[in-house]
């Protein structure tokens, strides 16, 4: 799947990102709504830069297998799943259907 690719055509649109800690260390933190101003896969295809702005980025970690999945215009919306099962983190953005 071309992460980026799929993803460019919802820039420019508000998106709830949430991070959560798998290991239950850490407490949740709150989602964070924001306009997503681009995106960029990193050369190597390891991480997929998400621009909240010019400058700051959310760098969400790529795999080639389930851990990474993107549902376009599901019942409650459009979701992008990333799961780093070796940092025990789940990052999560979603859009909302109209």
């Amino acid at each position: 799947m071309d992460v980026e690719a799929a993803l460019r055509p919802l820039c420019g649109k508000e998106v709830e990102a949430v991070i959560e800690d798998l290991a239950g260390h850490d407490p949740v933190a709150p989602p964070r709504t924001f306009e997503l101003m681009r995106v960029k896969l990193l050369p190597e295809g390891t991480h997929l830069q998400c621009y909240l702005n010019l400058t700051q980025f959310l760098s969400i970690p790529v795999f080639s297998d389930e851990r990474t999945r993107l549902t376009l215009d599901g019942p409650n919306g459009t979701t992008f799943v990333s799961e780093d099962l070796q940092g025990q983190l789940r990052y999560m953005l979603a859009w909302k259907s109209p």
